[in-house]
């Protein structure tokens, strides 16, 4: 069992640390072993601070049309400087999304 402090230390290390979004086409389940997304296709975003309360961190990430895969998107990661994945979340795609329209993604992530 991790302790409040624990988790509270953990969320702290992880809000830190992971703040690159990328985006992709993939579609296979995710795995544990899992390191990156399974077909990376849209632009990078880093710099994306998750908020905390407590031990509940949430990403919300913004992405224009021309940022995202032609084909629409359906999976997202959350990835430190180092490239190394925290999580990976699959979806139904987005479809096209027109290059000036925009698309707002939420990951919540509980630190228990």
């Amino acid at each position: 069992m991790i302790v409040n402090d624990g988790k509270d230390n953990l969320a702290s290390l992880i809000a830190a640390n992971y703040t690159t979004i990328k985006v992709g086409d993939g579609s296979d389940g995710t795995a544990a072993s899992q390191d990156k997304l399974d077909h990376q296709s849209g632009t990078v975003k880093t710099n994306i601070a998750p908020t905390r309360v407590n031990n509940l961190l949430t990403w919300n990430v913004t992405y224009t049309g021309a940022q995202l895969p032609p084909s629409g998107a359906t999976e997202l990661g959350v990835f430190d400087g180092s490239d190394v994945m925290l999580t990976r979340v699959t979806f139904k795609s987005t479809g096209p999304v027109a290059a000036s329209d925009s698309v707002t993604f939420t990951v919540k992530l509980e630190v228990a």
